[in-house]
Order: C-alpha cells, then structure tokens, then sequence
C-alpha cells in the first residue's frame, strides 16, 4: 500500500522471497505488532518446507474497501517475488 509496506494475502498463492527471524513472542507483541500499520495484522504462512511461520498480512477487511481499491494504494506486486525488487524499481 502506498508502496511503503509489504503484506501478503491469503487468497495469493505467489512465492515470494522472505526472511525468517527467531524472536521471544513478548518482543513481536510489545514492538513489532503495535508499529504495523492498521491494515496488516499477524497470520500464519506456509513456507517452502512446508512448515509454517508467523507473517505480515494484509487484512481481509482492506480487500473490501472499495474506495481504497480504486486509489491504487493496494498493488500486486507478486510477479516480482520480492519486496526489495519493488523497491529497487521503484526507487
């Protein structure tokens, strides 16, 4: 959104490059969560291995603002497969 912030959603099924961090629960709680945005939340992916982790996601309820669709705020940027790739066109 405002190409400031990646998030994925659970209706795309792209991969995209990621990195993995091991962090206590009390520090994704205490300081990660509450500097998100209001339009991403916390849900859980699947990675390659099959296994599953904690992510960024782009809140259904964002996909059902029809004004905030139109403005172009919200793009799918998974044919690039990585955030920093957007940026990099971007910048």
């Amino acid at each position: 959104m405002r190409g400031k912030f990646p998030a994925m959603h659970e209706s795309g099924s792209a991969s995209v490059v990621g990195e993995l961090y091991d962090l206590p629960l009390q520090v994704l709680r205490d300081h990660l969560v509450p500097a998100e945005p209001p339009e991403l939340e916390i849900g859980v992916i699947e990675l390659e291995d099959g296994s599953a982790a904690l992510a960024t996601v782009l809140r259904d309820a964002v996909l059902d603002d029809a004004a905030l669709l139109q403005s172009g705020d919200i793009r799918d940027i998974s044919y690039l497969g990585d955030w920093r790739e957007f940026l990099q066109r971007e910048g």
